[in-house]
């Protein structure tokens, strides 16, 4: 983990606004090819996100799986950071190598406002991962009853 992933995802502020001020790239990656917009969004640091956006942060770079800081603010509950990656243009339907998608993590998580606010902006709920499992079946096989009715309503 490089130090400026290390400081986006504890949320240090002050090591990382020190850091790119020394001149580290914003996008630069660590072993296994996160950011430190990733390591921000999935811990919902958004003070940490909107720096790193404003430093020019890919906001559609994915790790080696093919995790996007969406689909980390998504499926930990973090609706402000979703809502600040969405306006920065974030892939909305973008899926990891498994076919997984920002609505699908946080239909796993039971996340009614992320699950919301995604719909809202025009996510695909019928999107299948490699299993052809959608947003509605991760959400029923968590026990997520409220995204499951969520999602059904949003189908009608």
């Amino acid at each position: 983990m490089t130090d400026l992933i290390s400081a986006a995802k504890n949320g240090d502020v002050t090591t990382l606004k020190d850091l790119l001020s020394q001149g580290v790239d914003v996008n630069t990656r660590d072993g296994e090819n996160s950011t430190a917009l990733i390591a921000a969004s999935e811990a919902g640091h958004l003070e940490l996100v909107q720096a790193l956006i404003q430093r020019g942060a890919d906001v559609n770079a994915a790790d080696q799986d093919g995790w996007t800081a969406l689909m980390g603010a998504s499926g930990s509950g973090h609706l402000q950071v979703v809502q600040v990656l969405l306006q920065a243009g974030a892939h909305l339907n973008a899926q990891t190598g498994f076919g997984m998608t920002a609505l699908m993590s946080a239909a796993a998580k039971g996340d009614r406002a992320v699950v919301q606010q995604l719909l809202d902006q025009g996510a695909d709920a019928s999107v299948k991962d490699n299993n052809n499992w959608t947003a509605l079946i991760w959400a029923a096989e968590e026990k997520q009853t409220e995204i499951v009715a969520l999602l059904k309503q949003a189908r009608s």
